[in-house]
C-alpha cells in the first residue's frame, strides 16, 4: 500500500478541520460529528505518526486556529499521561487504532480520587467538557494507541496534577499532559496541594 500524497491526507482530515474552524461557534456536538467522520486509513496514520519515547505521547498539531485546535496524539506504551484538564476548553477525542485506558478524577481534599475508568476500543469518542480532570494511556492491543484530539479553540495552558508530590502545575499550552521537569519553561507556575482551577486562575 503507497502511503497517501499531501492532498489526500488534506481531504480526509485537514479538509474537514479547516471549514470547521470557520465556523462563528462552536460546540460539542460539532466536535464529535467532525471527529466521528474522520476515518483514516493506515497508510494516512503512519504519516502522522509522531513518536515520542521519552514522554506519554508525541504530538503533532494539525490545525491550530482562534476556533479550534486539531491534535493527533501517538502513544509510548508504559507511559501514562498526568491527569489535566484542557484549559476550559470543550473537545472530543477519538481512538484512531489501539486501545485506550481511559481514567476521570474528581479532587477530593488535597487528594485526586478516581470516579471511573474504562478501555477506549477504535473509533469510539470521548466528549471532554470544560471542567473534566482526566487521564489516559496506552491499554497494550496489538497495535500502538494513536488518538485524534479536537478542541474548540487552541489552547493556552492546561492544568497538570502530579498526585504522588500532592502538586498542581500550570503549563504552557504547546505541553503535553504531563510535568515538563527537564523543560522549567513551559511550566508558567506551581502550587502545593491538589487545587481546583478556580482556585488557582482568575474567572
Amino acid at each position: 500500500m503507497t502511503h497517501p500524497t499531501a492532498p489526500d491526507l488534506a481531504g480526509s482530515l485537514l479538509s474537514p478541520c479547516e471549514a470547521l474552524s470557520r465556523r462563528d461557534q462552536l460546540g460539542l456536538n460539532d466536535l464529535r460529528a467532525l471527529v466521528e467522520g474522520i476515518d483514516l486509513s493506515p497508510a494516512e496514520r503512519a504519516l502522522l505518526a509522531l513518536p515520542d519515547p521519552d514522554r506519554p505521547y508525541g504530538r503533532r498539531v494539525i490545525l491550530a486556529t482562534p476556533m479550534l485546535e486539531v491534535m493527533v496524539a501517538t502513544w509510548t506504551r508504559g507511559q501514562p499521561c498526568a491527569p489535566h484538564d484542557h484549559g476550559g476548553a470543550v473537545g472530543a477525542v477519538k481512538v484512531l487504532q489501539g486501545r485506550a485506558h481511559h481514567q476521570v478524577w474528581g479532587i477530593e481534599g488535597d487528594d485526586l480520587a478516581e470516579r471511573r475508568s474504562h478501555a477506549v476500543l477504535p473509533g469510539d469518542v470521548l466528549a471532554c467538557g470544560p471542567d473534566l480532570i482526566h487521564s489516559m494511556a496506552d491499554d497494550g492491543a496489538d497495535q500502538p494507541l494513536m488518538t485524534l484530539h479536537v478542541y474548540t479553540a487552541s489552547i493556552d495552558h492546561m492544568v497538570v496534577y502530579e498526585p504522588e508530590a500532592r502538586r498542581t502545575h500550570v503549563v504552557e499550552g504547546s505541553c503535553g499532559a504531563w510535568v515538563p521537569h527537564d523543560q522549567p519553561g513551559l511550566i508558567r507556575f506551581s502550587r502545593d496541594g491538589t487545587l481546583r482551577r478556580a482556585a488557582l486562575l482568575p474567572a
